[in-house]
């Protein structure tokens, strides 16, 4: 009974073997899956496989064949998505639109979540120019996958340049959809469309990080005020108006904080060894290599234009060379500029603005005399604006 039960099961079982050990080493030749297929008629991947060489490989191009195969593979396993989506584009390539339909219909039913699944769909029905079906599946790819979100988004935008209705056909009320879409909208500088993402996104959450794109845009189309108040949500700011003024916190180097360069001649850096008050101060360090047109330590403040003002900090400086100092400017207005060494020395620029935005800068320019390689140190900190009557 033993032998007789081997035997069958090794009836049953080995052109199975037989058909694996063929095909184990996944070479694409026809030859060997029409090999397999003849000791495994009713395995449905090696006539899918079968269907992709003749289909896609150049020297054994058959579409005939190709057809057949493909239909054998959806026919002996008709759950598999992937067989019913590569027929639904054979038969597209045939020209044959309501099998390609019908296929694709078929892919969707059997694996109605996954994300690309949908994408494929909504790309047939485009190709096919029927856009409302197309749209429900580019919504149903962007709720499944959200990193879908932005292709969905282009090809929105190609069809209707419509701001209000690519939001409220594509993008699902999340956080994450809705700040792909508002930094795809400021991309394009389209404030229509940045505007309709902010006010979904401001329903939930967001970091400071997340909101420096807009803040950016806003602030590029001469909206400083309304830039600093997104940037402000959620931030601890000075009462003058003025984020992190003392380095109190790692310059977060956007929107309304500090922002800074650094490179081999101009180390710059935060420096919590050395304050004027509070926890920390602002260190750049010249290695004397480089005569430095230094700009690049810089903050926004939003004023109101025309109000006079009055910018107070404090500078240290050490072994700072050349005849040109380091200083602070603001609006157009400079501070006194620091040679040599320095203790903390509180200085004062008064102006009046002539913008809805000003941007302070530790400064330096370069030196026309022969020795003019700048080396030393210079500190700033503790920041403030105050209005001027």
């Amino acid at each position: 009974m033993i032998l007789i039960g081997a035997g069958i099961l090794v009836y049953r079982t080995g052109n199975l073997f037989i058909a694996a050990w063929i095909t184990r080493n996944g070479t694409l030749d026809p030859a060997i899956y029409e090999r397999a297929i003849r000791y495994d008629p009713k395995n449905a991947d090696y006539h899918f496989i079968l269907a992709q060489i003749y289909n896609h490989s150049t020297p054994y191009l058959n579409p005939l064949r190709a057809q057949q195969e493909y239909e054998a593979a959806a026919r002996l396993n008709p759950d598999r998505a992937n067989h019913w989506g590569e027929l639904s584009k054979y038969y597209e390539q045939a020209g044959d639109t309501a099998r390609s339909r019908h296929a694709m219909q078929m892919a969707l039913e059997k694996d109605p979540h996954y994300a690309q699944t949908h994408w494929a769909a909504a790309n047939l029905y485009l190709r096919l120019g029927d856009l409302q079906p197309a749209d429900l599946e580019l919504r149903q790819t962007a709720d499944l996958d959200v990193s879908y979100l932005e292709q969905v988004l282009d090809l929105g935008w190609h069809f209707y340049q419509n701001p209000r209705k690519i939001m409220d056909t594509y993008v699902p009320n999340t956080k994450d959809a809705n700040l792909i879409a508002l930094n795809y909208f400021v991309a394009r500088r389209d404030q229509d469309g940045a505007a309709l993402a902010w006010d979904r996104l401001r329903t939930f959450k967001t970091t400071t990080r997340e909101r420096f794109p807009y803040v950016d845009h806003l602030v590029s189309i001469g909206m400083p005020q309304a830039a600093w108040e997104i940037f402000s949500s959620n931030n601890k700011v000075d009462a003058s108006g003025f984020f992190n003024p003392g380095f109190e916190t790692d310059p977060m180097n956007g929107g309304f904080d500090w922002r800074f360069t650094s490179w081999a001649n101009a180390r710059a850096r935060r420096d919590a060894t050395m304050a004027r008050d509070g926890l920390a101060s602002f260190l750049v360090t010249f290695n004397g290599k480089e005569n430095v047109d230094y700009s690049h330590l810089w903050h926004w403040l939003p004023v109101r234009k025309g109000a006079s003002y009055n910018l107070r900090f404090w500078m240290k400086t050490e072994a700072v060379s050349t005849d040109e100092g380091m200083f602070v400017e603001i609006d157009g207005r400079a501070s006194e500029k620091q040679i040599g060494s320095n203790d903390w020395k509180q200085l004062d620029i008064p102006f009046t603005a002539r913008t809805e935005l000003v941007t302070v800068r530790l400064r330096r320019v370069p030196s026309k005399k022969l020795d003019n390689l700048l080396k030393g140190k210079v500190w700033v900190d503790g920041f403030s604006l105050t209005r001027r009557p």
